[in-house]
């Protein structure tokens, strides 16, 4: 595991221990990450990032690689939180990264609107749909901004319909989605 591009490039991050973890490759997130900063949504330089459900912070770390302006880590699991701050102090402890302990189906208005949102829950816990509405209720996407689902392959995902979907690439046992809200 490491950091594909950016200003962190090549750096090495801790991996899980924990089996439950499972972490973003990083195939898929250069395959991502290509696809946003060339043009599915906002891109990433400048932009305001929550990393929901995080795991191992690879997602949201790789975004301050980029050039991301802040991004918000979301976990609830303590030793989770614990590698993210590990990996973060790899990267010197960017002092625009900011961490919540909590149920990331259940974050308020009250962390502010995002440019791009990471979802990536555990898989086939049917986490995807009521974490997008909850999305929408509390109102966290800026209004260009965009949504990046991922989600096991043979899940079967109905995205409310106040959202567009603007790509999905299928990646092994993987699926990620771009959304963004209808107008």
């Amino acid at each position: 595991m490491r950091i594909i591009g950016g200003t962190y490039r090549g750096k090495k991050l801790i991996p899980p221990q924990d089996k439950n973890i499972r972490p973003t490759t990083d195939r898929m997130r250069e395959t991502l990450f290509n696809m946003l900063e060339h043009g599915a949504g906002p891109g990433i330089r400048g932009s305001k990032i929550l990393d929901l459900f995080a795991g191992t912070g690879a997602l949201g770390l790789e975004a301050l690689s980029r050039s991301a302006d802040h991004v918000t880590f979301v976990e609830n699991n303590h030793r989770s939180m614990k590698l993210i701050k590990e990996n973060a102090k790899l990267l010197g402890n960017p002092d625009n990264a900011s961490y919540l302990s909590m149920d990331a189906s259940k974050i308020s208005k009250r962390s502010g609107t995002f440019d791009v949102i990471f979802m990536d829950p555990p898989y086939r816990k049917d986490l995807v749909e009521p974490t997008l509405e909850n999305i929408l209720k509390q109102e966290l996407l800026t209004e260009d901004g965009i949504i990046v689902a991922e989600y096991a392959s043979d899940e079967e995902i109905v995205f409310p319909e106040k959202f567009e979907i603007l790509k999905s690439k299928k990646m092994g046992d993987a699926t990620f989605s771009i959304l963004m809200l209808s107008t």
